[in-house]
């Protein structure tokens, strides 16, 4: 996948609140519609949705209750009672906005879309944000429109793709570095834990992000979105490269009691499969032929087996048929697995490379990428 093609340019961001309101009050008019035009309020809490509805008269219609923090909402303006044709996409009269337990007033002429917002600083913080990000995020476009202006050629010429690649991760840096300066300046800011949290990919050093994370105002991390961060931190810093790999005790397939700090002194390859999963059985190949060669060298693999209780004869027959020579083990609980767990596995084939001294030195090395890791080490 090409990094200039996968980089989304929405703009989530969110501003300065202010968290001792006791609720909301938003207050809208829409030029003079009346029943049976109706207006939604949607916005998350948690995993689920919020929603309240209310009739619209003579335009004006009024929306009351409480947030535990800012966050994103949405008010949806039905016009009419016409019920939306399955086969075609909606047309919706939308406005997204940023709700916060203050009086909120939106005026438009005739659809919410186009609506005026007063009476909240965290809209306004959000808007003069996004005018300093937007054009960083434009450049993503120019990047884009450039590729899609080659040759057919070009367009496969790994050589190009590699300096597109290395300018979008320019154009990444640049925006990560003006999120993370507003985040350092402004550590009782709400808009900080947003901005810090958009900078936080899918694998991410948690150490660094949680030396900035308790730089914030204590108001501040403990939002919900606060504490959603904070427990991707803490649970990413568990087997993040350079700390040590947790401990814990499985039985091998007679039953024996297993642990992972038996193989210390050793380079160990924790790897994580099941006999059903496909993929981690054509990966399989790769770990023998790796552990052939290394194996001599003190390189050793443990694999823990997410299979279930009446799939033990399958695994068991699973590692015969792939030529498995080293020690599995397993507690037979599927995605229960508590090793898995205590590693964050949420999909298999997944591994984790341990060096002598128990600390994990890389993870999900499939293919050619084990074999190199392993000869830099065994050179």
């Amino acid at each position: 996948m090409n990094l200039f093609k996968s980089i989304t340019t929405a703009l989530i961001i969110l501003p300065v609140v202010s968290f001792a309101q006791q609720g909301y009050k938003i207050k809208c008019t829409v030029g003079a519609l009346n029943p049976p035009a109706k207006a939604y309020l949607v916005y998350p809490i948690g995993d689920n949705k919020f929603v309240d509805s209310t009739t619209i008269i003579n335009g004006q219609f009024i929306f009351e209750g409480e947030v535990s923090s800012p966050r994103d909402a949405n008010i949806i303006v039905k016009h009419n009672d016409i019920p939306d044709n399955p086969v075609m996409k909606p047309v919706r009269d939308v406005i997204a906005f940023y709700i916060e337990n203050k009086e909120i007033s939106i005026t438009a002429k005739d659809s919410i879309k186009n609506g005026k917002l007063s009476g909240s600083e965290l809209n306004v913080e959000r808007d003069r944000m996004d005018n300093i990000l937007r054009p960083l995020y434009a450049k993503y476009g120019v990047l884009d429109n450039e590729y899609k202006s080659q040759p057919k050629d070009k367009k496969n010429d790994p050589a190009y793709i590699k300096t597109l690649d290395e300018r979008a991760e320019k154009i990444t840096e640049e925006i990560i570095g003006v999120k993370r300066e507003y985040v350092s300046t402004h550590p009782d800011s709400y808009l900080s834990i947003v901005l810090l949290n958009s900078t936080v990919g899918e694998d991410f050093d948690a150490i660094a992000i949680e030396k900035i994370f308790d730089k914030l105002n204590e108001s501040v991390r403990k939002t919900e979105l606060g504490n959603q961060l904070r427990n991707r931190i803490l649970e990413h810093k568990k087997t993040q490269i350079g700390v040590v790999a947790q401990d814990f005790t499985m039985n091998d397939t007679n039953g024996k009691p297993v642990r992972l700090s038996d193989f210390r002194g050793k380079y160990l390859l924790l790897d994580f499969w099941a006999s059903w999963c496909a993929p981690c059985r054509r990966e399989n190949p790769n770990l023998v032929e790796n552990y052939k060669k290394f194996k001599d060298k003190g390189f050793e693999i443990l694999g823990v087996s997410l299979d279930k209780p009446a799939d033990r004869e399958k695994w068991i027959k699973a590692i015969e048929a792939d030529g498995l020579a080293w020690i599995h083990v397993s507690d037979l609980k599927e995605w229960d697995c508590e090793a898995a767990a205590m590693y964050s596995v949420k999909a298999i084939p997944m591994n984790f490379l341990i060096d002598p001294d128990g600390v994990i030195i890389a993870k999900y090395l499939r293919g050619a990428e084990l074999t190199k890791k392993l000869e830099e080490i065994f050179k």
